[in-house]
């Protein structure tokens, strides 16, 4: 009998050290971080890539940083001014085995160790955009599953090709127009979509105004090319209030 209960203790004594493994947070291989030389507002160029086996950074503010590992946009990140001034070349290997959609866990452990960031979170009502159905219907196909989005601009304009969410397209739609969107829809499920649109230009100083591109804006594109609707309104943004940051020692 005793014998029994000691072979029972051992095995839910493996069970959980197996369970607490699978469940730790997981962190980089290795990661180098590197101050970058400040440069002109107007000429700083950056990079961010991210593959199953390493996540580049290049001459990125810390702002970014945060908001790829906690999935928010830049504006609902705040804090001291130097959130936005420092800047890095960060390079970190991803684990074998693990996968790439645990990235973000990764760089948070990286800015909690390196960084020593501490934050909280607050819901504040800000400008935002309501995405809406537009009084005509939508002009959306349904797919049977999200694949993602892709985009790219040229000289005619912005291009987007999505089988995705009405909920993911709002947060795309959130980056491009520099304003939290928020999905009021009401439609459930993955769409086919497709739109163009032309961006407005951002004058370059010390250059010549850019010659604005032919094409509808991104709110009549929305309207006429897929029946919905973009209406700016006030409503509650998560916020991240950095409480601390530190300059990380170099490696």
């Amino acid at each position: 009998m005793r014998r029994t209960l000691v072979s029972a203790g051992i095995a839910v004594l493996a069970a959980f050290c197996a369970f607490a493994q699978s469940t730790a947070v997981p962190t980089f291989e290795v990661a180098s971080i590197k101050a970058t030389r400040s440069q002109p507002v107007d000429r700083v160029s950056t990079r961010i890539s991210i593959d199953a086996a390493r996540v580049i950074f290049t001459n990125v503010n810390l702002k970014a940083v945060i908001g790829e590992a906690y999935k928010v946009q830049q504006y609902q990140i705040t804090g001291p001014a130097l959130l936005g001034s420092w800047r890095y070349d960060i390079a970190a290997k991803i684990p074998d085995g693990v996968a790439k959609s645990q990235v973000p866990q990764m760089l948070q452990a990286l800015l909690a160790e390196r960084f020593k960031l501490a934050f909280h979170r607050e819901t504040k009502v800000l400008p935002v955009y309501s995405l809406t159905v537009d009084k005509s219907g939508p002009k959306l196909k349904m797919t049977e599953s999200a694949t993602g989005i892709s985009a790219d601009s040229n000289r005619t304009g912005m291009h987007v090709n999505a089988r995705i969410s009405m909920l993911a397209f709002a947060e795309y739609l959130s980056i491009q127009s520099g304003r939290p969107v928020l999905d009021d829809t009401g439609l459930t499920g993955a769409f086919e979509i497709k739109v163009e649109w032309a961006p407005d230009p951002i004058p370059q100083q010390g250059t010549p105004a850019p010659e604005l591109a032919e094409g509808p804006s991104i709110f009549t594109a929305l309207r006429e090319q897929l029946g919905l609707k973009l209406e700016a309104t006030r409503g509650p943004v998560e916020m991240l209030v950095i409480d601390s940051v530190e300059q990380p020692s170099e490696n």
